[in-house]
């Protein structure tokens, strides 16, 4: 893991609560020269942390690490978080921000031998974002579901990009699904929770691999219901497993 200065190329409102942050990572740090090997400096799938004067918070990496220059971000506020408040500041003041990566062995390197259960909830979907992008040049017709869970429509902020990937993907299926579907009265698509979906949609699940983004509760009651349903429980993966491991 490195620590790197990273000049704040940009930042874009993504919708009303949520931005998407360029970095731009310096020349002369270990592994990322313009000219270095793609995918070297870290693996679709993990994130990094900023670093503040109190503490770490970890965000998840959304871009694929074929583009070597930059790293995308997407930050939402959490209320209540001096820390979150810390890093809106520095947002604002749009200069840099000092980060330590990569961090997190829930990643993926090539396409899985099984089709593939891409499960985000809310800004979750940047970690399948960057595992998607990563791919796409890489696939060979194997099944991509991408099933993306957040409380209102008006969360879906990538809602036109991952229709364009279904629609220009082979064997790509995007789901959105909204939880809480009285806040969204236009709303006309999937409603509930995210694991009711996928098995709404997959009576067994014995020969798919899946990645799952989300808190530590959504994450262990998925795998418990998932496994019911066939899944090898190797064949799971989540960033809680190792922040958050269940005894």
């Amino acid at each position: 893991m490195n620590r790197l200065r990273c000049t704040i190329r940009s930042t874009e409102r993504c919708n009303a609560n949520t931005r998407k942050v360029i970095l731009e990572l310096p020349v002369d740090a270990p592994n990322s020269s313009r000219g270095r090997k793609p995918g070297a400096y870290f693996r679709a799938g993990q994130y990094l942390n900023i670093v503040l004067a109190s503490r770490s918070c970890p965000f998840s990496i959304a871009s694929s690490p074929d583009i070597t220059d930059t790293i995308e971000l997407h930050i939402r506020p959490t209320p209540g978080s001096e820390e979150s408040v810390e890093i809106e500041s520095l947002l604002d003041q749009g200069t840099f921000l000092d980060i330590d990566m990569p961090v997190g062995d829930c990643y993926i390197e090539q396409p899985a031998n099984t089709p593939l259960i891409l499960m985000a909830a809310s800004t979750g979907i940047s970690q399948m974002k960057s595992i998607i992008e990563f791919l796409i040049p890489r696939l060979n017709n194997q099944p991509i579901w991408l099933y993306w869970g957040v409380l209102s429509a008006d969360d879906l902020y990538l809602n036109a990009l991952c229709s364009n990937w279904q629609t220009q993907i082979e064997n790509f299926s995007f789901v959105p699904v909204v939880s809480e579907p009285a806040n969204s009265p236009q709303w006309s698509g999937r409603t509930g929770l995210l694991p009711d979906a996928v098995l709404e949609d997959f009576a067994l699940l014995n020969d798919v691999t899946i990645y799952a983004s989300g808190g530590p509760g959504m994450v262990y009651a998925t795998l418990d219901r998932f496994t019911a349903q066939g899944l090898d429980k190797n064949r799971m993966f989540s960033d809680v497993f190792s922040y958050a491991p269940r005894e």
